[in-house]
């Protein structure tokens, strides 16, 4: 699995956990999106990175959030990284194992 087709899948994981308002975007998303097609095809996935270390190596993923006021950050955090490696286990165990995530947010709205 490509890292960009990875990311677009967490993306929708992401999203749909409860508590999480949405992928906070970075100043190149922010900048993108003013000169971004909307035909093109593809989610945007906001400040979520997808990589392997030296190409190979287990997946290393972080998510940058914000939550929806009136939920737990420490929960939606939680629910949030679960949700990722539960969809790394479900995809194969060799694509989960020694996964890395990191869940940060950076707005409560």
């Amino acid at each position: 699995m490509t890292p960009t087709a990875l990311g677009d899948t967490l993306a929708h994981i992401v999203r749909a956990v409860p508590g999480v308002a949405f992928l906070a975007p970075g100043i190149t998303g922010r900048l993108r999106s003013a000169f971004q097609d909307p035909r093109q095809s593809g989610p945007p996935r906001g400040a979520l990175r997808v990589s392997r270390r030296n190409g190979a190596g287990p997946w290393e993923i972080e998510a940058r959030i914000v939550t929806l006021a009136g939920y737990r950050a420490c929960d939606v955090t939680r629910a949030t990284r679960s949700a990722i490696l539960a969809h790394l286990q479900a995809d194969g165990a060799t694509v989960g194992h020694g996964a890395a995530v990191k869940v940060t947010i950076t707005g409560i709205v």
